[in-house]
This record gives C-alpha cells, structure tokens and sequence, in this order.
C-alpha cells in the first residue's frame, strides 16, 4: 500500500510538471523548444520531450563508446607495446609479428584494456546503489544527471592528446570516463518506464533508441574513417584516435548538452528517507531488501535479473576483448577495427528490428532467448576459425553477425525490464536491472586477463565468453513463460497492450482516447 501512495503521489507531481509524463504519448506541443525537431509536420516522439531526450543521450554515449572502443583502444595497446620493448610491426622478410612477452606497469599490453575494463566493472557495481539511492530517496535526480554529463564529456577532452608520453595518465582518465558514463547511464535508465504506460509504445522506443546509438556510431564511424582516408592517415593509430575522439567531444556537447540541458524533466523523489537510514547505506539496503523481495515473491523476475547479469557482464566485455584479440593477435590497426565496430553496429540496426519484430510475433522472453542462442553460436565461431589478418573479410562478416545478437538481445532486455515490473516500482526496479547488467561485469576481463597473463591462447579467453552467454540462456529457460511473468508482478496481459501480431500504432488516436478516458 505504502508503495501504490507514493508512486500515485508521484504520477500527481509529474503529471503537473509535465503534461507529456501524464499519458507519455500526448502530442502536445506545450513548453517545446523552438528548435524542437519535426518530421512531416510533427513533433519527433508526437512532443514526448524525455522521449527524444532518451535518444540524444544514447546517441552521445554510443558515440563515445566506439570512438574508446575502436580507435583509442586500439592505439593504446599499440602505445602500451611499444613502450614494453615489443614490436608493433613485422620483422623484414616475416608476414607475423612475434608474440609480446614484455610488461608495462606489471602487465602484458595485451592486458591492459581488460584489466581497466575489469577495474570499471568493479567499481561501477559498488556506486550503483548510491547513485540508486540518490534517484529513490531526493528530488536530485536530473541534477545528478546534469553533473554527470558534463564530466562526461569534459573527461572526452584529455583523451584526444594521447601520446608516448602520458598514454599511462590518458588511460587513467579513460578508466574515469567511462565509470562516468555508468553512472549516467543508471540516471538515463530510471527515466525509461516513466516515458509511457503503453507497452507496445514503449516495445517502439527501444527500438528506435538501438537504431538511433546504432545509426549515429556507423555516420560516425563513416565520418571518422572517411576524413582519414582524405587526409592520408589510415594507418596512424594516433591521428585516428585524435580525430575520433575531437569528434566525440563536439557530439557529446550537442547531444547531452540538449537532452540534460533543455528535455529531461525534473522528478520529486519515489520514496521518503526513514529518520534512522543513511542515503550513503540507504541504496545498499535497498538493493539487498529487493533481491530478498524478488527472491521470495517473484519467481521468474529472479531468473530475468541473473540472465541479464550473466548475459551482460559477456557483453560489455565483447567488445574490449574482440578489440584486444584483434589488435595484438590479428594485427588490426585502429582504422580496421573501426571498420569491425562498424560491422558489429550496423547489425545492431536489423537486431533491434528483429527484437521488434520477434517480440510482436511471440513475446519477449522466447525473443532473449533466440538471441542468446545466437550470440553464443557468434562466439564460438570466432575464438575457433579467426587467427590472422588475412580473415579480414570473414572477420567483418561475422561481427555483423555478432552485432546482430547484440542488437537484438539489449532491445529485447530493456523491453522486457519495462513490462515485468510491478505497479509503484519502476525506478527502484529499472536501478535493479542496471545493477544486474554491471555487477558481473568486471568477471569475463578478469578470466581472459588471467588466461592471457599466464601465457595460454587468447582464443581461449574469447571462448570464455560463451560460458556466460550459456549460464544465461539457462536461466531465461527457467523463467517460464511471459504471461506468467506478468501475471506474478500483477500486471494483466489484456489484447489492447499485447505485443503479438500487433503491426502499427495510431498514436493520435491513443492520444485522444487517453485524454477522454482521463477526463
């Protein structure tokens, strides 16, 4: 009862605030920027301004993750080689450089992004919570979000210097970033069920939030890779990292200064702090007391959030494993493996359609679970066939394979973690997801580390990962199915919201069928 009032209390403060949050899918134009983006005459998200927020916030944090991904990552290993006394090209006569046995800073190069990686995951796992507490118990919320932007992209700056020099200190500062970037991500994410109360609606969103990250990486890889080429720096890892990252910083100023600046709104907080609990602890014992709950009251949430954390922590960690393979096994340079990210993101665009349109024809469960089936098959392909750079072509085939399990999966889980919450709960739930998906996310870098420190093929490191993505199906199998999941968190599966053969939305006819019915 105690949560059904705060969360009514809750909706009466936002439906004041914000005429959009009351029915998520008015298409009134009240209070939007003059700047406003249209398509054919109508506000983008018909004037839902959180909605578009969602997608500008996605689109500079994607941005970002391939600009680390592909070209810092890359040169960095390549700097990190170099100052271990390894070669970075192949000897006079050879076709292969010779493998790096020397160390920088007590590690292999090849370790040095899994073990930052690895460092990011666990720290990000403990902040979590108080960053959860912060979104529960004050009406912080969107200035939390605010500061975190800001430092994101202010941390964006020191990382297009990168050089021999302060590669260690760059790195450093890169470890920060991206521990940033967690942080906002799990404000953005408390945003996500608040956006609408129409399941198919919101099955849309995240469909068009995968393809609006996934997009804005291919243009920006196009971009980056195209200036390059027009430059004649195509094999320089540095210049690469240089423009990819300088663009990265003019995006992320655009992107979240909009999204944090002008269209996220401001929420009061969900939950009242008792006198006697620290806000400090406060998001400790929350999390402790709603895996008790889930635990106990909601059998098949239990097996959704422990597939996510077995399924994410292998995915967060795909891509700095691929990247480490394929720069110190394979010897691609920063520009090749821009192209891979590239490969891997542009089937990240048909993957979120074919979540869409797998979840309308089944249900979301059986969805996860095909994608998984297929991301396991990707990772076992890879570590057993990939080995030299003459498989480049093969390489790019099977990433976008790869990207679009990917795709597919991450469209499918934030739809699901939307529709199987219960009633009065969505953000304390949305924070437990995002929990899920990093509290693991440190394990896969620290297997494939200690694989490739104690000398043993990095193929093996890359199969690891479908260890995990095998843990999860299993527990995706043990969820039963979606209209028990929803019935046991008390949400009805009626045919006005049932995302199966449901092929298009009238949202104007929505519209004015939630004002009458609210009136």
């Amino acid at each position: 009862m105690e949560a059904e009032r705060d969360s009514k209390d809750d909706d009466k403060v936002n439906d004041a605030r914000h005429p959009n949050h009351a029915t998520s899918i008015h298409s009134t134009q009240v209070d939007l920027p003059k700047w406003y983006p249209h398509f054919r005459g109508r506000p983008l998200y018909n004037g839902n301004k959180e909605a578009l927020a969602w997608a500008l916030d996605g689109i500079g944090r994607a941005v970002q993750f391939v600009a680390a991904g592909a070209f810092f990552g890359t040169a960095l290993i390549r700097i990190a080689k170099e100052a271990a006394g390894c070669l970075t090209e192949a000897p006079e006569g050879e076709t292969e450089i010779p493998e790096c046995d020397g160390k920088v800073y007590g590690i292999k190069p090849s370790s040095l992004l899994t073990t930052y990686t690895m460092i990011v995951g666990v720290t990000s796992a403990c902040v979590l919570p108080l960053m959860g507490a912060i979104i529960d118990y004050t009406p912080y919320r969107r200035r939390l979000g605010r500061i975190m932007s800001f430092l994101f992209t202010m941390f964006i700056l020191p990382t297009i210097f990168l050089n021999q020099d302060n590669f260690f200190a760059v790195a450093i500062i890169q470890l920060i970033l991206s521990f940033v970037g967690w942080i906002l991500t799990s404000v953005t994410h408390a945003y996500l069920p608040e956006l609408t109360d129409d399941e198919n609606l919101l099955n849309d969103y995240t469909k068009s939030y995968t393809i609006c990250s996934f997009g804005s990486m291919i243009v920006f890889l196009a971009v980056v890779i195209g200036a390059l080429q027009l430059a004649g720096y195509g094999d320089d890892d540095l210049k690469g990292t240089q423009v990819a990252m300088s663009i990265a910083f003019a995006v992320n100023v655009l992107a979240l200064g909009c999204a944090w600046g002008f269209l996220f709104g401001e929420r009061d907080r969900m939950h009242e702090l008792p006198s006697h609990k620290s806000l400090w602890t406060a998001g400790f014992v929350q999390l402790y007391n709603t895996a008790r709950n889930i635990r106990a009251n909601y059998r098949s949430l239990k097996w959704f959030y422990l597939a996510v954390a077995m399924g994410d922590a292998s995915l967060h960690a795909l891509a700095t494993i691929v990247i480490t393979y394929t720069a110190d096994q394979m010897q691609f340079t920063a520009q090749e493996n821009g192209i891979l990210i590239g490969c891997v993101v542009l089937g990240n665009v048909p993957g979120a359609v074919m979540s869409n349109v797998v979840t309308r024809w089944m249900d979301p469960i059986r969805s996860s679970i095909a994608s998984l089936t297929l991301l396991i098959i990707f990772t076992g392909v890879f570590a057993l066939f990939l080995t030299s750079k003459d498989q480049l072509l093969q390489t790019y085939a099977l990433a976008f394979i790869g990207g679009v399990g990917t795709g597919w999966k991450w469209t499918g889980d934030r739809l699901t973690a939307s529709l199987i919450i219960p009633e009065g709960q969505d953000a304390e739930l949305m924070g437990f997801f995002l929990f899920s998906g990093q509290c693991l996310s440190w394990l896969p870098p620290l297997v494939y580390t200690a694989i490739n420190e104690a000398g043993v093929s990095p193929r093996a490191g890359v199969a690891s990962l479908a260890i995990f993505l095998l843990v999860a199906l299993v527990c995706l199998l043990l969820m039963g199915s979606y209209e028990r999941a929803r019935t046991e968190v008390g949400r009805s599966k009626s045919p006005s919201s049932t995302p199966v053969q449901k092929e298009t939305l009238e949202y104007e006819a929505l519209d004015s069928s939630r004002v009458e019915n609210r009136e």
